[in-house]
Parts: C-alpha cells; sequence; structure tokens
C-alpha cells in the first residue's frame, strides 16, 4: 500500500511518500517559507525522485494538530484536495502521536513538546509498547496522557512527581533544555533537534500503526485543543456586548 503523508503543524514541512509502514521518501523544509509556498513544490520533488505518480497512492495522511492554527489548515485542506482528486481514503493523526515515534524503542516515557505560544506547550506522554507475536506493525507509542495545552513549569513539576524518567521531543524541547534539567536533572534526556522536530517518516508511521487499527480511511478534523486568539477576540466583544446591553 503507498501513501503520501503531510505535516504543517508547525515551523517545519514535513512530507513522505511511504509503502507499507516504512518510508520511500521524506521532504523536511525548517526555513522562512510559508508552508503554502513550499508544499507542492516539495511533493513534485518526492514523487520525482521516488518515481511514483500522484495515481500510484492508495491513501492520504494527514497531521491535524495540535500546532499552528494556520499550518492545521493548509495541511487538512492540502490533503482533501488530493484525496477528492484521487478518489483514495484519508487518515488524520495526531502531532504528538507522530513524534512519539522519534522514541523508538526508548525505555523512557516519551514526552513531546510543542510550543503553543503564550507561555504553554502542547504535550502528551507515551510508553513505548513492542509488537505482539512478532508482528512489528502492532509496535508504537501507547499514549498514557491524552493531547493538552499546559504551563511548562506545571508540566515538568507533574512529571518530576511522578517519578519517572522521560525523553523530551518536538520543536520546544531544544529551547526548554536548561528548565527541563533544572526540573528533573538526571531523569531527563532531550534529543537533539535533527531528531526531535517533525520528521515524515515519523507521521508515516503513525498513519500506517492507525490505519491497521482501524483499516478505514475518516474525513480529517482539525484538532486545536484550544481557542484561536480570533476565537478568543471574539468571544471577549461579544460578552461584552452582551454586558452593554
Amino acid at each position: 500500500m503507498k501513501y503520501l503523508t503531510l505535516d504543517t503543524t508547525t515551523k517545519v514541512t514535513a512530507l513522505s511518500l511511504a509503502e507499507d509502514g516504512k518510508a520511500v521518501a521524506e521532504g523536511f523544509l525548517h526555513t522562512s517559507k510559508t508552508h503554502s509556498e513550499r508544499l507542492i513544490p516539495m511533493l513534485d520533488q518526492l514523487l520525482h525522485a521516488a518515481a511514483w505518480e500522484l495515481e500510484d497512492l492508495d491513501l492520504i495522511g494527514v497531521v491535524r494538530g495540535p500546532g499552528s492554527f494556520t499550518g492545521i489548515r493548509i495541511g487538512i485542506a492540502t490533503a482533501q484536495g488530493l484525496a477528492q482528486v484521487l478518489k483514495i481514503p484519508q487518515l488524520g493523526v495526531l502531532s504528538l502521536d507522530a513524534l512519539a515515534w522519534a522514541g523508538y524503542g526508548r525505555v523512557e516515557e516519551i514526552v513531546p513538546i510543542l510550543d503553543a505560544r503564550k507561555n504553554e506547550w502542547y504535550s502528551a506522554r507515551y510508553r513505548w509498547q513492542d509488537g505482539l507475536d512478532g508482528q512489528d506493525e502492532r509496535k508504537g507509542p501507547l499514549c498514557l496522557t491524552e493531547a493538552c495545552a499546559v504551563n511548562p513549569e506545571a508540566w515538568l513539576n507533574r512529571l518530576k512527581e511522578m517519578g519517572g524518567t522521560y525523553l523530551f521531543v518536538g520543536d520546544a524541547a531544544g529551547k526548554a533544555q536548561e528548565l527541563i534539567r533544572e526540573t528533573l536533572g538526571s531523569k531527563a534526556t532531550v534529543l537533539p533537534e535533527y531528531q526531535s522536530l517533525p520528521r515524515g517518516a515519523y507521521a508515516a508511521r503513525a498513519v500506517w500503526q492507525k490505519w491497521q487499527e482501524q483499516r478505514d480511511g475518516e474525513k480529517p478534523e482539525p484538532y486545536y485543543i484550544r481557542l484561536s486568539e480570533a476565537e478568543v477576540n471574539w468571544r471577549k466583544k461579544e460578552e461584552a456586548r452582551r454586558l452593554s446591553q
């Protein structure tokens, strides 16, 4: 089964072409250009490099959040457009679920952290589980704490109280190294940026794992966790309007 994955939930544009759970080609760009500027050119280059045609694809996988509100919408809109034209199913996965694959086979609990701005992280907590009965597709990260928006200091102190050892990944990990080590000391490991940022291969594995579990497509919906700035401001204005009446 051949499929494409798109991840535009952070400043990184990460694409992959994959077959039966294994990435065949990856695209990774971490530049000042927008996702809308680089997404389709990257896809064209990957298809050419892999000697694939769009018509070869059987599935479109997209990372649907949490992350950048604009990035999420661009990724989902692109996935939906391609799937509609090609008449193939779509499948959505969470950004934190995909990033947890950076901790492949690790004994520590895996903690993806993404910059959510407003002094918050998007985060979750996972434990690696090995395959059952020798089936490689049953391997993967098991979610222990669901995706949430958290205050960094409060989240790290909560992890400290749990008493585990932790592997931190994600676009906030590098910037937060000092805070993480001050709070958790030797109980924490922070992966280097080249392993920690979103990768097409991570999304490819997350999509394949979900496909194995449900064997069916779906219409991916954005997963924001919290309201956008525009929605917050609109609610404030509406509340002020009601109070003034």
